[in-house]
């Protein structure tokens, strides 16, 4: 499917406006990349899901679904998405982000200030390691964990334990609400709740480089009562394919990122 789905008339200071708190709407053009996007491959997946976490990994698809009472983690083989096997979470956790570091996999919880490990044979939970505040997302890029928890910091893991923080920004401004995380080609991608865009941070600096717009990606017609936000970034080692999803969406899409073309406002 190589449908264009470009947003030539958004405006960067729209974009700027839906993202976090604190952005300002009058950066000029050559301070921001703004990329829209182009569908490549859509694959459906169970609606039932609140993605909070989205990885793929191991020949498997991993998804962390989350609300209290209704949590859960699990597995589907990639990319034929058959074989599935769940594990539900107790009634007082409320999962979220998703990773993988060192062949185990790591679920943050929500307000539990819990950071679960988890064995991926069997979905069970090996050991828990405290989280100071809340579990938003989280992402690895091979060596360390990176966690977020609704501001505008990362914090850096090694070994159960945290030893750095990353403030984001963007043009020198904090930026917050960063969601789910994905470390891809050197850079951690971010989508900003609430909105539509994904933010591509400097895990050095923290600078935001650039923002990808993926506005209108589930069609109106596919939005039925309880679908929710953007919210899920999968990359795909082998092929490179970057996948993106959403809370109870029916599909996973693999997007190309397309440089917005055009003079820019």
């Amino acid at each position: 499917m190589n449908t264009p789905c470009l947003n030539p008339g958004l405006k960067i200071a729209l974009t700027l406006l839906l993202m976090a708190p604190g952005l300002s709407s009058d950066l000029s053009a050559d301070e921001i990349q703004i990329f829209d996007y182009e569908v490549v491959e859509k694959r459906a997946i169970n609606r039932e899901n609140f993605t909070q976490g989205l990885l793929i990994w191991n020949d498997a698809l991993w998804v962390s679904s989350g609300l209290y009472g209704e949590s859960f983690i699990a597995r589907s083989d990639w990319p034929s998405m058959t074989n599935r096997s769940r594990k539900n979470l107790p009634n007082e956790w409320f999962a979220e982000g998703l990773a993988e570091l060192g062949g185990q996999l790591y679920l943050l919880t929500w307000r539990s200030q819990k950071m679960l490990v988890i064995d991926p044979q069997d979905l069970s939970i090996i050991s828990t390691i405290p989280l100071p505040g809340e579990g938003w997302g989280v992402t690895s890029d091979g060596q360390q964990l990176y966690v977020s928890n609704g501001t505008a910091q990362l914090s850096v893991w090694q070994d159960g334990k945290q030893v750095q923080t990353i403030k984001v920004t963007l043009n020198g401004k904090p930026v917050s609400r960063l969601n789910e995380l994905e470390w891809i080609n050197g850079e951690i991608w971010a989508n900003v709740w609430l909105t539509d865009q994904i933010v591509r941070i400097d895990p050095t600096s923290g600078q935001i480089s650039s923002i990808i717009d993926v506005s209108h990606l589930l069609p109106a017609g596919e939005r039925q009562p309880g679908t929710d936000v953007l919210n899920g970034i999968a990359f795909d080692p082998r092929n490179k394919g970057i996948w993106l999803s959403g809370k109870r969406w029916p599909y996973l899409y693999r997007i190309k990122p397309v440089e917005r073309s055009g003079k820019k406002p």
